[in-house]
Order: C-alpha cells, then structure tokens, then sequence
C-alpha cells in the first residue's frame, strides 16, 4: 500500500493591508506637509495695520537684515535687480511684484531696492507684511 503525502500548501501573504497602511501614510505626509515655496534666507516681516493682502505670489523680492536681496530662492546682487525684475515682467507680463523685507532691514536698502524694482519697469509693488495682530512665532 502507496500512502500519499500531501503537498504542503504554499501560503500566499496578503499585502493589501500593507498597501493600504501605505496609501494611509502617504496621504497624511501630503496633507501634513508644507506646500509654500522656500525663501533664499529666513525673513521675519514687519507688523502692518493694512487690510490689503498679499495672496498672490508671482514673483517675491527678499530683503533680510543684513541687505542681502533674493528673487524666489536665488540671491541677487544690488546691480542684478533691475534686470531681473525686467526679465521677469517680460516672462509674465501684468505679474505682481512682492517686496518682503525683514522687519530689522535698514529703510534705506529697502527704498534701493524698491527704485530698482521701478526701474526694472513695475508700476505696482506689494510690500509684504504681518498682520497687526498676528503673532510672530518667537
């Protein structure tokens, strides 16, 4: 008499619920995580009792304390703004043109600045600030 063994059955592993954990974290990183663009260097506005807001972003001159100026993540020498600004309104025409200094940057460098951006052909610049009442974040 013959006896049969029977095959030993090959268990498959179920990775739905590793999937689906998976897409679980994936969807909390993207909702958790930050989608603002990054600035060249850290800038702590101004407070400002205005009312006008500044939401639109096409294009955001940094000024920091110490007068260094960048335009989106690249810095810019004092000579460059000009052109930068003229290259920029050339790309976008009608684009809105955000000055954001640092709160402790000299008047005069943001003036500078400012006579550069005109020059570079802006009619209107948007100076970016904190709101009265909101809180710095220190």
């Amino acid at each position: 008499m013959r006896i049969v063994r029977e095959k030993p059955k090959s268990e498959l592993i179920n990775i739905t619920p590793l999937i689906d954990v998976v897409f679980i974290l994936l969807v909390f990183f993207m909702l958790a995580g930050s989608i603002e663009p990054k600035d060249a260097f850290a800038i702590s506005p101004p407070a400002s009792t205005s009312k006008m807001r500044g939401d639109v972003q096409d294009f955001v001159i940094l000024i920091d304390k110490d007068g260094q100026v960048a335009m989106g993540e690249e810095k810019l020498a004092r000579d460059e703004i000009e052109s930068r600004v003229r290259q920029a309104l050339t790309s976008k025409p009608g684009g809105l043109i955000q000055l954001k200094p640092d709160a402790e940057a000299d008047a005069v460098d943001v003036i500078e600045v400012m006579e550069a951006i005109r020059s570079g052909g802006a009619e209107y610049i948007v100076l970016l600030t904190v709101g009265s009442g909101a809180g710095r974040g220190k």
